[in-house]
């Protein structure tokens, strides 16, 4: 009886073990107090407001045409991969435009990266990215399934035509620009993000 009550007590343990080790986390949310995920009402709220400070993505053709006007209320943001390495990867961008879910249809962001390891890192289908944006006070962070992205190699003649966005930045090293289209899959809030 009591080899029995050994190997019944050891079996447990091992159960209890494989229990917690097979927990798994929801992928957007911790016990962190500080993140908020949105859904419903709020997180239409939240499309909206970041829609309302998106770039236009305007070519440099298009904000040099005359009467244009640049968004007053556009802001830069970070967006973030995951490096080859493992690390992840930070880039300020002033170039995306979010267009809120519609019809059934999901959220989206369009982002315009220069060549670089982040362009790199999100020109494939299915790569996954977080866009940070900071309005009033709040940090949005949003999180991003990539759908497609369109490599725009450099040459002078498109790049004296402006057909790059109007900050492109990689003329003098005569860099690819990337447009990349996400899914938005979940969005976030924080009062508090350090970086």
């Amino acid at each position: 009886m009591k080899k029995f009550l050994c190997t019944l007590t050891a079996l447990m343990m091992l159960l209890a073990v494989a229990c917690a080790s097979a927990e798994t986390v929801d992928a957007y949310t911790s016990a962190s107090t500080t993140k908020t995920l949105l859904s419903g009402d709020d997180l239409t709220a939240a499309e909206a407001l970041l829609a309302s400070h998106s770039s236009d993505l305007a070519t440099k053709a298009e904000a040099s045409a005359e009467g244009y006007t640049a968004p007053a209320d556009a802001l830069n943001a970070q967006i973030m991969s995951v490096n080859p390495d493992g690390s992840v990867g930070l880039s300020t961008i002033s170039e995306w435009k979010l267009t809120p879910a519609a019809d059934g249809a999901a959220a989206t962001v369009t982002l315009e990266l220069t060549y670089g390891q982040n362009a790199l890192n999100l020109s494939e289908d299915g790569a996954r990215g977080t866009l940070l944006v900071g309005v009033d006070g709040t940090w949005y962070i949003v999180h991003l399934k990539v759908l497609n992205s369109d490599e725009q190699v450099y040459s002078d003649e498109a790049y004296e035509a402006g057909e790059f966005d109007h900050h492109y930045s990689g003329s003098d090293s005569k860099l690819s620009s990337y447009t990349i289209d996400c899914e938005v899959l979940s969005i976030e809030t924080s009062f508090l993000l350090m970086f």
